[in-house]
């Protein structure tokens, strides 16, 4: 490990005397301050046909392994990882070592011959372990060196890297003995290679009105991910920090990244010295380079103008994701409103912009769209005019394909998958787009909607939402500042006579909210979350209701009726009981079931269940309930006390409006007739 790190900081002060050299030379329109060819790591990550390499640490997201057992015959390939190759330049001969991760479980070691094929282009290198072979204890690193002779790569040449194993011998080997291989997050599986990491190029400046472009290129056979996926950057003008950065543009190869500096008033003619830094990972010294800018300020402000490029996507853009989903028995419909702000915005209006632009590359989305040729005068002016929005919507609203690519990895890096129920196809999408209010190349917010339609044939599980963010390598397309910036709202509501008979959630993150509840005679799932990712992996299902016998109007009317029923016989059961247990009963059954209804969102079928429960068990509350005092009955007592208590209780009693006898009254029931113990007319009692 010291030894690679000696080796790390003995390249890297190279380069930085290496880029340290142009600063001498005469001011040009464009100079190539850096950098040569060098050694870094190309650390391993993903598995299968995701298998890639990465210069950047911040892109080793989770850990991968292959493992081999005893009982393994002939050669057992590990993994191949693969990249292509963004652009042309020579490698300079080298050795490249090989390193990867192991560990040996339930055997003292293994022997094994392993072998690593790194192929350029159409070349291929192949490198050994050696006979006998290497022997593997514990948890190690194998490491192999690969010869690689001076070799040219061109732009979109794969680079790969083939490891396999064969002839394995465990040594005291156990049961289910196996070894296996690990890469990815904090494993230090990698290839360490010689090659062109960077070349950064400093066009002249731009004085633009009151302000000084200063744009920088940086070609790289990773693209734009070396601007998007390093660690850290500075860039001074004369010592001073400049933190002024527009809209980086795609360049063959690379990135234009455009700093921009205030000089004030009254700015002074002259040579400036601008220098930039750039930080590949965490804790590694800086590639340093820069230039001497001669710059003529303008009274009034400079009337030179810089022309904004493709604007790279992954850079810094937010997307909010709003879904409104209606059931309606037979049918459910979905809007799904994506709105989308920053550079993916501008990207966006600059592909409208440049429909029928012959020069973009083939595989470009925006050369793909179809449709109506654009006037000349319109196409590339800077902003996106209706006829160019028109041409876009009706490419994507007009095949559910040309949708799906829209939304996948060459658009929008997202997902149809997890957005919607079903397949496109089945569910005839419509899209509007949306420039609110502003058609100029700009990041400022734009919507793209897309409303589909399902029919439903009886009991059906569903899907409402799961991950639908297509991982990226780097920081992705949705981040601001390098966290995620995706923002989810969705809501599932149902009609009266169709409900549902369950929510299933799965694998929820922690920041993930998701309710289910309903109000009135329609049921409600809400789901929201802030700074999505595609490292989130989740889903949400819902069931729906094979019968409007399971609907919230039924559910909800036959939770009332089952209470009253309850209540009614509560009620007739204490006519001569005290009625305080089945008052109280009925007030917390009644906001039990409230609660059981509303908030807790059980299945229609456990509502039911739970409010006849609760009808039965009104009547043993009923018959455990006190007699009332006068309604005086025989006790345990000696029959002398009973005699006594007998005469001692108080009776109501009626006077006769014909002869005025006194009769008692031993009864609660009203009305009630009574014969007169004096003249024998029947009393009627009201009350």
């Amino acid at each position: 490990m010291q030894a690679r790190q000696s080796r790390r900081v003995c390249t890297v002060l190279a380069i930085l005397l290496a880029s340290l050299i142009p600063l001498s030379l005469p001011s040009a329109s464009a100079e190539v301050v850096c950098c040569g060819p060098s050694e870094f790591e190309l650390y391993f990550i993903g598995e299968n046909n995701e298998a890639t390499m990465t210069p950047f640490e911040s892109e080793l997201v989770g850990i991968n392994e292959k493992g081999v057992s005893q009982s393994a015959q002939g050669t057992e390939e590990i993994a191949t990882w693969s990249i292509l190759w963004k652009q042309s330049a020579v490698v300079p001969e080298s050795t490249w070592r090989f390193n990867i991760a192991y560990e040996v479980e339930n055997a003292a070691g293994v022997y094994a011959n392993a072998t690593v094929d790194v192929q350029i282009g159409n070349n291929v290198y192949t490198a050994e372990s050696g006979t006998p072979g290497a022997f593997m204890s514990g948890n190690d690193m194998i490491a192999i060196d690969i010869e690689i002779p001076q070799v040219a790569v061109s732009m979109n040449d794969p680079i790969e890297v083939t490891f396999a194993v064969r002839s394995l011998l465990f040594t005291q080997p156990g049961d289910e003995s196996s070894i296996r291989f690990v890469w990815g997050e904090d494993t230090e599986s990698a290839i360490r290679v010689n090659l062109p990491l960077v070349t950064v190029d400093m066009p002249n400046a731009l004085v633009v009105g009151e302000e000084v472009f200063f744009p920088v290129i940086l070609k790289s056979g990773f693209g734009e991910r070396m601007w998007s996926s390093l660690e850290d950057f500075e860039f001074k003008v004369g010592g001073v920090v400049i933190s002024d950065v527009r809209s980086p543009s795609i360049v063959s190869g690379g990135i234009e990244v455009p700093f921009v500096w205030n000089p004030g008033s009254s700015p002074t003619d002259g040579n400036y010295q601008i220098n930039l830094s750039i930080w590949l990972n965490d804790g590694d010294i800086p590639l340093t380079s820069g230039r001497m800018h001669d710059i003529t300020f303008e009274e009034g402000g400079g009337s030179e103008s810089y022309h904004f490029g493709e604007p790279a996507r992954a850079v810094s853009s937010r997307l909010g994701v709003e879904i409104d989903v209606k059931y309606d028995g037979s049918h459910i419909t979905r809007t799904v409103e994506l709105e989308i702000e920053g550079s993916m915005a501008s990207w966006l209006r600059w592909g409208m912009d440049n429909i029928g632009n012959s020069s973009l590359p083939s595989d470009h989305l925006f050369s793909q769209v179809q449709g109506p040729s654009i006037a000349s005068n319109l196409r590339e002016n800077g902003r996106v005019d209706d006829s160019e929005k028109e041409v876009l919507l009706n490419h994507i609203d007009g095949s559910t394909r040309n949708l799906e690519v829209f939304l996948g990895n060459t658009g929008l890096a997202l997902n149809p998958d997890g957005l919607f129920e079903a397949d496109l196809f089945d569910m005839n999408p419509e899209v509007e787009i949306d420039l609110m209010g502003v058609s100029g190349i700009d990041d400022a917010p734009m919507k793209i909607r897309i409303d589909v339609v399902l029919e439903l044939t009886g009991e059906e599980r569903l899907l409402l939402i799961s991950d639908f963010i297509r991982p990226q390598l780097g920081n992705g397309i949705w981040t601001m500042n390098g966290d995620p910036s995706v923002d989810l709202r969705a809501t599932l509501t149902t009609s009266a006579f169709s409900g549902l008979y369950n929510v299933i959630k799965e694998d929820l993150p922690d920041h993930m909210e998701v309710t289910h509840y309903r109000v009135g005679l329609s049921e409600v799932v809400t789901i929201e979350v802030n700074g999505l990712s595609a490292d989130d992996k989740f889903e949400v299902e819902y069931a729906v209701a094979g019968s409007a016998l399971f609907s919230p109007f039924v559910t909800l009317l036959a939770t009332i009726l089952l209470l009253v029923t309850g209540i009614v016989i509560g009620l007739r059961l204490t006519q001569y009981r005290s009625r305080w247990i089945v008052g109280i009963s009925s007030v917390a059954f009644t906001g039990m079931m409230a609660y059981v209804y509303a908030l807790s969102a059980l299945p229609p079928t456990f509502v039911m269940g739970i409010a006849g429960a609760c009808a039965v068990l009104m009547m043993p509350l009923a018959i455990i309930s006190p007699r009332h005092e006068y309604e005086w009955t025989l006790g345990d007592e000696p029959l002398s006390d009973d005699y006594e208590k007998a005469l001692s209780r108080e009776i109501p009693t009626v006077d006769c409006p014909a002869c005025g006898t006194s009769n008692p009254v031993e009864t609660m029931k009203r009305p009630v007739r009574i014969p007169c113990g004096g003249c024998g007319r029947n009393l009627r009692i009201e009350g």
